[in-house]
Parts: structure tokens; sequence; C-alpha cells
């Protein structure tokens, strides 16, 4: 199971820049690629913000208005995929990754890809989403998240240049 994940994840990783032009007109503002991996019980969907991260590192935006940004868009992504999931889902957890880059190399003159980051997670109940409980789908940007949300940081962002 979990080296399906890792296909998957590195599947994911590798298609982003071919994809993520699509994925993001087809999830509306929030640019990256979304795949609904498991679709009951501990329902995952997976949320590459490679390119959300990028933008973050080009502009130079402090780590704590990134992670606010990326928390928001996490919640969205759920919004707009909850309707995927099966009712019998007991959890859903949103997986923000995104790439990691290397050195710039020498043969290609472009960066290396050296993984995939999982950044983040948001872990919620379904049954209180589905009911949107708290109204948790339209939630501004600086407001708290409900409760029964919980969005944890797991790695860094990268630095700035």
């Amino acid at each position: 199971m979990r080296s399906s994940l890792r296909s998957l994840a590195a599947a994911l990783a590798l298609a982003t820049p071919l994809l993520a032009p699509l994925a993001a007109h087809a999830q509306g503002p929030v640019p990256g690629a979304v795949s609904v991996a498991r679709t009951t019980d501990d329902a995952l969907i997976i949320w590459d913000a490679s390119a959300e991260v990028g933008g973050f590192v080009s502009n130079k935006t402090p780590d704590d208005q990134a992670n606010a940004q990326l928390r928001h868009d996490a919640v969205r992504v759920a919004a707009a995929n909850l309707s995927k999931l099966e009712k019998s889902a007991k959890t859903v957890t949103i997986r923000v990754i995104y790439n990691k880059t290397g050195a710039v190399s020498p043969v290609y003159h472009a960066e290396t890809f050296a993984g995939v980051v999982r950044y983040a997670t948001l872990v919620f109940p379904y049954k209180e989403a589905a009911a949107d409980k708290d109204h948790w789908k339209t939630l501004d940007a600086k407001s708290p998240l409900p409760g029964w949300m919980k969005f944890t940081v797991l790695d860094k962002l990268p630095p700035s240049a």
C-alpha cells in the first residue's frame, strides 16, 4: 500500500510540469494537480502545491504568510473534491506536497528533481465536512479552522532565493 502511494506521489511529481496548466484551470484559482487517491475509510487527496510554493520562493513570501495561504488553499481543495469521496469515508486527509529541486544540471541547464516533500496535512472527519458544519467551505484565509479540522506542517518550505 505504501509503495503504491509512493509511486503515485512520484508519478504526480514527474507529471506536474506537464499537467499543471490543465489542473489549475480545472481546479479554479487553486494552482496544482489534485489526485483523489482513496475514496473510502481514511480518504486521501493529494495536492501538488509545487507551483504555489515556487511562487512563494520567487516572491520571497515569509513562511508564516505562505503557510497560511497553503492552509487556506488546502481547505479549498477539500471543498472542491469532497463530493468525489464515498459517504462511508470516516476521515479525510489532504496531503500537501511539493517538488524539491536540486542543483542546476550542467548538461541540461535546468534544476534537477530532488524528490517530493510532504509539506503538510489537513485532516478532518468526513461527516462534519459533508454537513458543512461551521460553514467551513466559505471561510476566508484569515479565519481560523474549525476545531474538528487539523492542519499540521510536517516539513519546511524551500528557502527564498
